[in-house]
This record gives structure tokens, C-alpha cells and sequence, in this order.
């Protein structure tokens, strides 16, 4: 009983145990590419609801939030909007149509003393430090704006970021 006790380990151990000549080993290079790259999103900016134009100045304020590739420099430009007169102000109209405009516009700064534009000069430009950037965008109703009749009033401002 031994003797096939010991027989059938040992053809279990001859089964279960394959036999090699030898072995051999290589190295496999694993890489990625990273490249610059930004993507842009804004909130909106809304002025509320304004009881009466030309009492004082109205302000705004709307994020511009970038999502960069981690120290990639970049430059954040803005249009004068689709309804902006000779490329120089921004304006809002009357969403039921008419004449009336709202003269706006949009600032870099709190003080709201550098216009941001698309020309050199009247851009944002950084360093995405950390890859995630969000910069204020604010905006302002001049108290010199006429009054215009009741309406909703709209502009659609086109945000760009080269990198």
C-alpha cells in the first residue's frame, strides 16, 4: 500500500510541476505622453433686476474656471459679445426685439479699470500652477446707461483660452 502511495504522489508531483530547460528575462519600456492642453468653462454673469438705469453703476461678477495641464501657461481672451457696436462695447439687447441696448462691460480686475478684451494688452495670461485655475471675470452697467423699456436683456460673450 506504501509503494502505491508512494507511485501515485509521485506521478501527481510529475503532473502538476512542469519541467523547464531554463528561464530568460527582458525589460518592457512603458510610457506616456503628456501634452499642454486647457479646457474653459464660465458662469454666467447676471446684473439681477434692475429697477432703474443711470442711478448708479450695476455690477456683475462670473468665474472663469480653466482646467490646465499642470504648469502649462495660458491666455484667456474674450470677444466684445454678439451684440457689441464697431468691436469696442458690449452691449445687452432686449430679447423681444426692438432697439433698446444696455451698455456693459467686462473687467480683469476688481476695480474694474482694465477692460478684457481679445487684443494685446486686454487678455489674462498665467501659469496653471496647479492645473486648476479660476480667475474673476467682472462686469459693469456705467451709471451713464440710459433707461430703456422693461425686458430681459442678453448678451452671449465668447470666452477663449490659448495655451
Amino acid at each position: 500500500m506504501k509503494t502505491i502511495f508512494k507511485i501515485g504522489a509521485a506521478a501527481l508531483a510529475l503532473i502538476s510541476v512542469p519541467a523547464y530547460a531554463g528561464t530568460d528575462d527582458t525589460t518592457m519600456q512603458v510610457t506616456a505622453e503628456v501634452l499642454d492642453a486647457c479646457e474653459v468653462s464660465a458662469t454666467p454673469m447676471s446684473f439681477g433686476t434692475i429697477p432703474v438705469l443711470g442711478s448708479a453703476d450695476i455690477d456683475g461678477q462670473a468665474t472663469i474656471s480653466l482646467l490646465c495641464t499642470v504648469g502649462a501657461n495660458y491666455d484667456v481672451a474674450m470677444d466684445f459679445g454678439a451684440n457689441a457696436s464697431g468691436g469696442t462695447q458690449r452691449y445687452l439687447t432686449n430679447a423681444a426685439g426692438g432697439t433698446d441696448q444696455i451698455p456693459y462691460e467686462i473687467y480683469s480686475d476688481a476695480g474694474r479699470t482694465t477692460v478684457w478684451g481679445n487684443t494685446a494688452g486686454a487678455t489674462m495670461a498665467g501659469n496653471a500652477t496647479t492645473g486648476i485655475v479660476d480667475i474673476a471675470a467682472y462686469g459693469r452697467i456705467p451709471v451713464s446707461a440710459t433707461p430703456v423699456v422693461a425686458g430681459s436683456y442678453a448678451d452671449t460673450v465668447t470666452v477663449t483660452v490659448n495655451f
